[in-house]
């Protein structure tokens, strides 16, 4: 992967269209930077909010999803889940959850996928006892040692 880090004009440039116009030269001012808020991961997910949990991987089997074992999944359980989210599930009355890919299949039915290539998806129109915790909102990884 590749990052690019974006210096004051261009940061500006995406999130004004008029942004072009302007003439920003030099570095900005040390005190300026006391006008900045803070990043709050709290504020920025939700933490706090009654319908907003934190699941943690705990094995490797969502490695096909990119989701490790350690990482964090801020889950919404007031999200309206629609196709190409992922989201946490009760399976057959089971008191274990598990995270899948809701999408549609060919015929435009909502099917659960698995990380696992393997498994067969569950077609949510026959299946009677799915439980739908909630929707994955964000990945929480751990990068560091």
């Amino acid at each position: 992967m590749t990052l690019t880090i974006l210096g004051r004009e261009d940061r500006l440039r995406h999130l004004l269209p008029e942004a072009a116009d302007l003439r920003i030269t030099g570095f900005q001012s040390p005190a300026e930077d006391e006008k900045e808020g803070c990043l709050s991961l709290d504020s920025l997910v939700g933490l706090g909010a009654p319908q907003i949990w934190v699941v943690r991987v705990d094995d490797d089997s969502l490695l096909g999803f990119g989701m490790y074992p350690g990482d964090r999944l801020v889950v919404d359980r007031s999200a309206r889940c629609k196709p190409d989210c992922y989201v946490v599930v009760g399976l057959d009355g089971e008191n274990q959850y598990r995270v899948r890919l809701l999408t549609e299949d060919a015929d435009g039915r909502l099917v659960l996928k698995a990380a696992h290539r393997f498994a067969q998806p569950i077609n949510l129109e026959l299946e009677e006892f799915v439980e739908i915790f909630g929707m994955v909102r964000w990945v929480i990884s751990y990068v560091g040692r």
